[in-house]
């Protein structure tokens, strides 16, 4: 199996396609379970709550049984319709109104209507004023109601315009769920999942051990954007929890599963040499792998401190020490793929005799242990990463507090689990932690990130400037001016360091070949089954 560098990979096809590498001859691997209708997949995490709205890092599990109202053709970008099958903007971006297609109808049988619909969006809004569901939240900004203007027609509107909205119906923290789950409690949500419209069905759920999909055989509304009508061609999706990478690869070599998540050079190399097997790179379109700095902390709340540490990463070193293919330097906070990338690389430089600089002219001097001092407190920064988080392991934050060590900063690796980190992250009582970058095509995606009011780690000081922008962008409809606001942002982000992008990270998998039409037509993590054959 050869590879070739992603940019070049990008370049030639469209930024949210199936990428394959070609495969060399070699040594021939076992062709495993021949029933064509069964995709089995390995994945690494188990989720820890299947209700899409409330769990980001987990689109895979809640995306299967979801749909929205629109859907995005990742090639152009461009919205088209899903169960919604006409829509218009009223009142310069503060009402939308949606037609609803006829027929739909959810897995237990509920009809789609209007009312439905309605009901959706005041539930996502209740969630997200408790706290639960804060991404959906950000993408409301401005709600004011939802309401159902007749049988199949929902009007959404906002207290102000709301320029983002249209393009999160494309997203599936926004896939509507039936009555019978909107009624139940988040906890209950998170434990059962949703009842949605979608070409799969939830059907069994072995903690730590495997998820099972079965097809829905009514089902007959995908969009064009999926290139298949009616039921899915697959029969069943099992995707099976394997948290060591080795073996992932190994069982995507042997046969025993055609597709693996979360790949890097390691299960690479792996399939280095094997027929049968291919590589499939998923860009990213959100903000970054990042930093995340707590501005509020007395130590990070010095722009001297942040600054350093932005210039302190040799970002291409660490790639290419802990990644491989699909991974590249952060140039901005935002992906290459996504609509408002601009090159800011000289922003993010490798520079440790300027981060040293900083340092002296804001007053912090090195002590006779090497960790700079300033008024009687040592420059010592906790980072903090969860065990399931998705990219390096300890031993690459490891080489950044080797990187820093040489500035005079001390940083302290505080491994949490999950719960503690949702539970810091709430406290405020934290300084440096690791963000896995979400995806979204759109700049209230970066707006749910760098927002004060909208950002998922509290306890940030406010920043009046980009927190400014970022409003204005999320209300401005002309998208020349509403670029420049979100990059005029971007600029100022990335000189106050609010966040120290690292690296700009394609999902990479491996799969058998003779999985066919595997596309991620909004993210990386939401790949979509309903068109996918085996031969």
């Amino acid at each position: 199996m050869t590879r070739a560098p992603l940019t070049r990979l990008l370049a030639a096809t469209g930024a949210a396609t199936l990428l394959l590498t070609g495969c060399s001859a070699g040594v021939d691997a076992s062709s495993g379970d021949t029933d064509t209708t069964h995709l089995r997949v390995a994945y690494g995490w188990y989720p820890t709550c299947f209700d899409y709205a409330q769990s980001n890092p987990f689109a895979l599990f809640g995306r299967q049984v979801l749909d929205t109202l629109l859907s995005e053709d990742p090639t152009t970008g461009q919205l088209e319709p899903y169960l919604a099958e006409s829509w218009k903007t009223l009142d310069g971006g503060r009402a939308y109104e949606f037609t609803i297609r006829d027929g739909v109808t959810f897995s237990n049988g509920e009809k789609l209507t209007a009312q439905v619909v309605a009901d959706n969006f005041e539930k996502l809004w209740d969630l997200a004023e408790q706290g639960v569901s804060q991404t959906p939240g950000a993408y409301l900004r401005g709600y004011e109601r939802a309401r159902a203007v007749d049988g199949r027609k929902v009007r959404i509107e906002f207290k102000e315009p709301n320029a983002g909205f249209l393009q999160a119906n494309s997203e599936g923290q926004f896939g509507i769920i039936a009555p019978e789950s909107l009624a139940k409690s988040p906890k209950e949500r998170c434990a059962e999942g949703t009842v949605g419209s979608g070409p799969f069905v939830l059907d069994e759920a072995v903690q730590d051990e495997r998820v099972e999909y079965v097809q829905r055989k009514d089902y007959d509304w995908a969009p064009e954007t999926y290139g298949r009508k009616g039921a899915s061609a697959l029969e069943r999706v099992t995707v099976q929890i394997v948290p060591e990478e080795s073996l992932r690869a190994a069982g995507v070599v042997s046969g025993e599963y055609d597709l693996a998540y979360s790949m890097t050079e390691t299960g690479l190399a792996q399939a280095e040499k094997q027929s049968g097997v291919t590589t499939v790179l998923a860009a990213n379109r959100g903000v970054v792998n990042t930093f995340v700095a707590n501005t509020a902390d007395p130590v990070l709340s010095d722009p001297a401190v942040r600054q350093a540490i932005q210039h302190g990463i040799d970002r291409k070193e660490f790639v290419e020490t802990f990644y491989g293919e699909g991974v590249e330097p952060a140039t901005n906070v935002v992906s290459r793929g996504h609509p408002s990338y601009e090159d800011h690389s000289d922003l993010l430089r490798h520079d440790p005799d300027h981060s040293r600089g900083l340092l002296d002219r804001a007053g912090w001097k090195k002590g006779d242990d090497g960790v700079r001092v300033k008024d009687g407190r040592r420059l010592k920064v906790s980072l903090t990463f969860a065990g399931t988080d998705i990219g390096t392991a300890a031993s690459g934050w490891e080489y950044v507090k080797d990187n820093l060590a040489d500035l005079g900063i001390a940083v302290e690796l505080n491994r949490v689990s999950e719960a503690e980190q949702a539970d810091l992250r709430k406290s405020g009582d934290w300084q440096l932690a690791v963000y896995q970058g979400a995806s979204r095509g759109d700049a209230d995606g970066l707006a749910a990130f760098y927002h004060t009011e909208l950002a998922p780690w509290d306890g940030q000081a406010p920043r009046p400037a980009v927190d400014s922008l970022l409003a204005r962008q999320a209300a401005t409809a002309d998208p020349a001016k509403r670029r420049a606001l979100v990059d005029d942002a971007v600029t100022r982000i990335l000189k106050q360091a609010y966040g120290i992008p690292l690296f700009d990270s394609a999902q990479v998998l491996l799969a058998r070949t003779n999985v066919k039409e595997l596309t991620f037509p909004v993210n990386s993590w939401e790949p979509i089954f309903h068109r996918v054959k085996k031969n």
